[in-house]
């Protein structure tokens, strides 16, 4: 085993710079295909833990850069101090990191990169899709994400999901970097490795061709709904209580603009008002919540609650349960559904152990005390045949809930979030671009309505058909197909893909071990 060399540290640093560039450049994603091979070239002659330590150096720049953003957000959401917010970075880039140094220390401990064939390459791409899918991830930014530029790629999704193009990339990267050791070498390239990679290849661009082509027919075919997205474009700051009355007569009125939707999309806390779980109607201030547009139906971002003591007579922060909440209404303001936001955001809308040790909040007092939701409602407009999931935030980027919401006859997926806390970062269109494989994983529109942007229509295919910018005051409007056809393999069936690629490794190891072979 060779001993780390300053070459070993560039190549990992490298791989560390190069994976964030892929979620932060318009295509840079073709840099996927490559960007592994300075680490798996630092880490092949290395010992376990010498990997380990060269993984964890490319997984924590990786995600230092990738997630810079968070430093503003935790000062300005969290209300943490810069340096504060800078440190935990840190620490959460080097948790991310983790993953990488997992791997690295697999697959050095298994000794894979050193043997030669199909098998060993199966393995290495097995153990990374499994720590991918695996890893407790605050942003799940993995590396297939990196593809959704790419249409015929991603079209793969709605077979076995995302992390099967993971498992693709790294069989490319391994056999890339087999191919150049042996060309330096004078010896004959790994054909096996090769064979295997231009079949993969030609499989899922044959697929993804295929798939286009078909899935447009179903478009085409499918009914039509208008909708449209309002952005009212707040600033983060702007939206607090006191200005309850400001932020909806915006969103109002900028809503009678959009006088040919049938469906009408407020972003996540358009309204500031909080509303009893009880409640029949939207009001705000004894208002009516949204514009009476005889016909229409709205999607309004609010705040709701459910006393712990249905007796109190007095309300207070101490005996209510709160709710994220994405409200159905029609034009009278009558609630006709209700979803609570299931996946809250850490220091944001909770912090961990506050119910149990109160002084916790002290550390981050900006932070919510929101409850997560334990329903999956959708939102059904009948007279249209819309079958519409309402995801809240970030809950568009993790396949499982538009999956489980398709399986229960979802024929359209609502995004409403409030990007306004990323602040002027390349954070909202990291945003968008993750949450682009859940409308071909599932083959439905997606629509994403934000606060400050960037608000989209992406399609069956991954096409981003209309957006608008960043920071601006607009509306979006557009029409949408209702696709009622069968439900993908991926819907299905599930991540069955990482969950196999983990039992196989795993199994490979333990068999390994049974029969008192070394690893090394």
């Amino acid at each position: 085993m060779s001993e780390i060399k300053k070459s070993d540290l560039a190549l990992s640093a490298l791989t560390g710079v190069l994976y964030p560039l892929t979620f932060m450049v318009p295509y840079s994603g073709i840099l996927a295909w490559i960007l592994l091979i300075p680490l798996f070239w630092a880490i092949v002659k290395k010992s376990p833990r010498d990997a380990f330590k060269l993984g964890l150096l490319a997984g924590t720049i990786g995600n230092f850069i990738g997630t810079y953003w968070l430093i503003g957000t935790l000062a300005r959401f969290g209300g943490f101090s810069i340096i504060i917010s800078f440190i935990f970075i840190i620490f959460l880039s080097a948790f991310a990191g983790l993953s990488f140094g997992i791997f690295s220390y697999a697959t050095t401990r298994l000794g894979l990169f050193r043997k030669p064939g199909v098998l060993s390459v199966l393995l290495i791409a097995s153990i990374w899709t499994s720590i991918e899918y695996l890893f407790p991830f605050l942003f799940p930014y993995g590396i297939t994400n990196s593809q959704a530029d790419f249409l015929p790629v991603i079209q793969v999704y709605d077979l076995l999901g995302i992390y099967v193009l993971s498992f693709i990339i790294v069989v490319i990267n391994v056999t890339l970097m087999r191919a150049i050791k042996r060309f330096k070498l004078n010896a004959l390239l790994p054909g096996g490795e090769i064979l295997l990679s231009f079949i993969l290849l030609v499989s899922i661009l044959a697929y993804g061709y295929f798939r286009i082509a078909q899935v447009d027919v179903e478009i085409s075919q499918s009914p039509k709904l208008k909708i449209g997205m309002v952005q009212a474009n707040f600033d983060f700051l702007e939206k607090t209580e006191n200005q309850e009355k400001t932020v909806t007569d915006r969103h109002k009125e900028m809503s009678e603009d959009l006088k040919s939707a049938d469906l009408i999309i407020w972003p996540e806390t358009s309204i500031q008002a909080w509303f009893s779980n009880s409640s029949d109607y939207l009001i705000v201030r004894d208002e009516l919540g949204v514009p009476e547009m005889e016909g229409k139906y709205f999607i309004v971002g609010g705040m709701s609650f459910t006393p712990t003591d249905p007796n109190s007579e007095i309300l207070t922060d101490e005996n209510i349960i709160k709710y994220n909440t994405a409200f159905f209404t029609d034009s009278n303001g009558i609630i006709l559904g209700r979803y609570h936001k299931i996946k809250l955001l850490l220091f944001g809308e909770y912090l961990p152990f506050a119910k149990y040790i109160p002084a916790i909040k002290n550390i981050s007092p900006a932070s919510g005390d929101f409850t997560p939701g334990d329903k999956l409602d959708l939102f059904e407009i009948k007279e249209k045949g819309a079958k519409i999931a309402p995801l809240i935030c970030y809950e568009d980027i993790i396949p499982s809930f538009s999956r489980q919401f398709v399986n229960k006859g979802a024929n359209l997926i609502v995004n409403i979030t409030n990007d306004a806390w990323f602040g002027k970062t390349i954070a909202p269109y990291q945003h968008l671009f993750i949450s682009i494989p859940r409308a071909v994983e599932t083959r439905k529109y997606l629509l994403r309505s934000t606060n400050t942007g960037i608000s989209a229509i992406i399609d069956p295919v991954g096409r981003v058909v209309d957006r608008t910018d960043n920071f601006v005051q607009t509306n979006l409007e557009g029409e949408v197909s209702l696709m009622n056809g069968g439900k993908t393999l991926y819907t299905r069936i599930g991540d069955i893909f990482p969950i196999a690629c983990s039992v196989f490794w795993i199994g490979f190891a333990v068999v390994v071990k049974l029969r008192g072979k070394d690893f090394t």
